[in-house]
């Protein structure tokens, strides 16, 4: 996750005059039938209340940390921790077996070693102001739904749509068990829910999509891989991950929400069969209710 506004793809630049959301059959495979529907989460489903480094100046207020670090200086300090902590210990401590909430605490002292060199943040301060922002973001104060998934899911509820939906997302695995929940019980709308902390791998990788398609064979036996599609708003890790491992797959264009920032925007997209500019533009929505009136 970083702190900036979505940095547009460029493919995405070479197509902007073309603003309307593709709402036709003609993008997914007419001869497959949509039977499970695999969503990402944050930026696609969920969007932070407000931008990461206010939460982490509000809280660097509320602990009373001596010479509090600035919005500014804790968004910069967040883009370059967050990066690095991610290289270094991928999927929120996963692959080495380290608990979440030390891979966060490790990350939040980063931000402020980054955001105020020279001050020291221990002890009693630090274990404050962890606890705050640890807090916040495990709370439904730090996330709220965004308008066109609760149309979508709205709309597919509705429907009575036969289609069985799950969550496969790069997000700490606590997404799942506690902010999900949270909110409004949002997690009942879903059967699966792959999460690259517990698959130790994170999208675009091969395992993600290969976990996701056999949870939601539990619900759908005879599901074959073609037969599930997945959005999310990454065009590496969701667009074209999901291409490479045969699931079909639409990209959600957020570059216009201000409210949605660029998550793991580093990561390499990988090659599938057919990739090509004119694909993706065929394969790209601006509003996620599009995905139910494609699939019902």
């Amino acid at each position: 996750m970083t702190l900036q506004r979505r940095a547009r793809p460029i493919f995405l630049l070479l197509f902007l005059a073309r603003r309307a959301s593709i709402a036709s059959s003609l993008a997914l495979r007419p001869d497959k039938k949509i039977r499970a529907l695999s969503l990402d989460v944050t930026g696609t489903l969920l969007a932070t209340r407000e931008p990461v480094a206010k939460s982490y100046r509000d809280a660097a207020l509320w602990a009373r940390l001596p010479d509090p670090p600035t919005r500014e200086e804790l968004e910069e300090g967040f883009k370059v921790a967050f990066r690095e902590r991610c290289v270094e210990s991928p999927c929120f401590g996963g692959v080495e077996g380290v608990a979440g909430r030390e891979w966060w605490r490790t990350t939040v002292a980063r931000v402020l070693r980054y955001a105020k060199p020279g001050v020291s943040y221990d002890g009693e301060d630090f274990d404050r102001y962890f606890r705050r922002v640890y807090q916040h973001f495990g709370s439904p104060a730090g996330y709220r739904v965004l308008d066109d998934a609760k149309r979508m899911l709205a709309t597919l509820e509705e429907s009575d749509a036969d289609v069985v939906l799950g969550i496969t997302s790069n997000t700490p695995a606590r997404h799942m068990e506690s902010v999900l929940p949270m909110l409004d019980g949002l997690h009942d709308r879903f059967s699966w829910f792959t999460c690259s902390q517990d698959v130790k791998c994170e999208k675009p990788s091969v395992e993600m999509f290969e976990d996701a398609h056999l949870q939601a064979k539990f619900w759908v036996p005879d599901l074959e891989v073609d037969e599930v599609l997945h959005v999310g708003d990454s065009y590496a890790c969701d667009y074209c991950g999901a291409k490479r491992y045969g699931f079909q797959s639409l990209l959600l264009d957020r570059s216009d929400n201000p409210s949605v920032t660029a998550y793991q925007d580093w990561l390499e997209a990988p090659d599938y069969e057919g990739k090509s500019l004119e694909d993706v533009k065929e394969h790209t929505i601006t509003d996620l209710n599009d995905v139910a009136s494609m699939i019902r």
